[in-house]
């Protein structure tokens, strides 16, 4: 059994002599543009050969529709089996043929090798309830869980891929997994984590930005800690966090709160309790499962050599960049017609909050908002004790507003193309969760 390290989660596993890529993410740009892998990678899409891919979830990073399109469509795809089909909709328009896999049933590959799939939360919408955000349920507890975990093995050699899946999300799923293949050859765990905060928040200084980056490494770090505690794998391979932010927003690179690779290897393995050895994969490299050879070592990119790449991508366009700048008439009048889905969004899952939304271009224009009433022009600060300021380009946030296919709050948010100021500093997770559904 073999594994080749491409980027990010993106992995090739050799079992059986099936050939399985994981979430393939193999181009520069994705969420918008901003997302870049350094160093590239030093293959084409078009030049990998294998039997299957397996997508997680939906984020693009994992389903990252410019590689798809890269790749040999006569290839099945696999995912979980969810409630919500917008995942096998999205691959199904991509020209794939789509094959979903009930919660933990083993897939044949051929020859004595399966997959498994399971849903983080095990299928289990009381869990599920208290993560909304994450996998939210609605009102008539209909989960919509969006992300998964897979086991792939020959019956000799194991490989479980957590992907993003949160810990304490996956606990049940977990000891299921553990009761099935009590030998975990390679755990392939996150160690980083990919949303806005804290490079796109505002701080009072930048001590207290460092302190609210440095919270955030040590949050993820000890989510590792505890995956590899509760699985003890042989081996452990720290994934799904080598990008970096290019093109114009490559300045918010210094304050993400995301270790280097081989720095998080190292507080893994001073965190955890059990005896399992750490694995680090430059890309294009591979390790046999049987005997641990690898055909090249890891060695940490130079930070000057991040920094040219990142400086070289400055004035490479975002993808909302050829858009046509809608006028602040128009710009209103779409925020008006989103409005009833973020209010009615809130009304189910219960969110009566007073905090305002304000929303702006960094142009001149403003508008506020909150779960009950709707939008109006404003100038300066809203009046109101509680407010979060928004602010995204005008190209962006009319495509926002007209529904998530042409682009999605949450992925704007990811890619860091959202600026925010809380007043006050807090967070409320049910308006993020809503705003999510405003637009038209």
């Amino acid at each position: 059994m073999k594994i080749t390290h491409l980027q990010s989660s993106s992995e090739l596993i050799e079992v059986a002599g099936v050939r399985i890529l994981t979430d393939p993410w193999l181009v520069q740009g994705e969420y918008y543009g901003s997302w870049y892998h350094y160093p590239p990678l030093p293959m084409a899409p078009e030049s990998l050969e294998f039997d299957y891919i397996y997508i997680s979830h939906i984020h693009p990073d994992h389903l990252s529709r410019k590689t798809l399109a890269r790749l040999d469509k006569t290839k099945p795809v696999l995912i979980h089996r969810f409630d919500e089909k917008f995942l096998r909709r999205s691959i199904e328009a991509l020209g794939f043929q789509v094959i979903e896999l009930a919660h933990g049933a083993p897939f044949d590959l051929g020859n004595g090798a399966t997959i498994e799939i399971f849903g983080a939360d095990d299928c289990n919408p009381e869990l599920c309830a208290k993560f909304i955000g994450c996998a939210p349920v609605e009102t008539e507890f209909r989960f919509t869980q969006i992300d998964s975990l897979s086991v792939i093995t020959d019956g000799t050699h194991t490989i479980l891929n957590t992907n993003d899946c949160p810990f304490d999300l996956s606990r049940t799923v977990l000891e299921r997994i553990a009761k099935r293949h009590p030998v975990i050859d390679l755990l392939l765990v996150g160690y980083a984590g990919a949303g806005p905060y804290p490079q796109c928040f505002t701080f009072a200084d930048d001590a207290q930005r460092r302190a609210a980056a440095a919270r955030k490494e040590a949050q993820f770090i000890a989510q590792a800690v505890r995956y590899v505690d509760a699985v003890a794998p042989r081996r452990f391979m720290p994934f799904a966090g080598t990008y970096v932010l290019g093109g114009r927003l490559g300045p918010l690179n210094g304050s993400r709160g995301v270790p280097s690779l081989a720095d998080a290897l190292a507080r893994i393995e001073a965190g955890i309790s059990v005896a399992s050895q750490g694995l680090l994969l430059p890309a294009g490299a591979s390790c046999d499962l049987s005997t641990g050879e690898r055909t090249a070592d890891y060695h940490e990119p130079a930070p000057e050599d991040v920094a040219r790449f990142v400086q070289a991508t400055f004035d490479a366009p975002y993808d909302y960049d050829c858009e046509v700048e809608p006028t602040d008439d128009a710009l209103f009048a779409a925020l008006t017609a989103a409005h009833p889905r973020f209010a009615a969004k809130a009304r189910d899952i219960g969110f009566n909050s007073p905090t305002r939304i304000l929303v702006r271009d960094g142009n001149g224009f403003a508008a506020a908002f909150d779960a009950v009433n709707g939008p109006e022009r404003i100038e300066g600060a809203p009046d109101a004790d509680a407010f979060v300021e928004i602010t995204v380009d005008r190209r962006l946030l009319g495509q926002l507003l007209k529904g998530p296919r042409y682009a999605h709050w949450n992925n704007a948010e990811i890619g860091s193309h959202l600026r925010y100021r809380r007043v006050p500093d807090t967070f409320e997770r049910g308006l993020y969760y809503c705003l999510s559904a405003f637009h038209a």
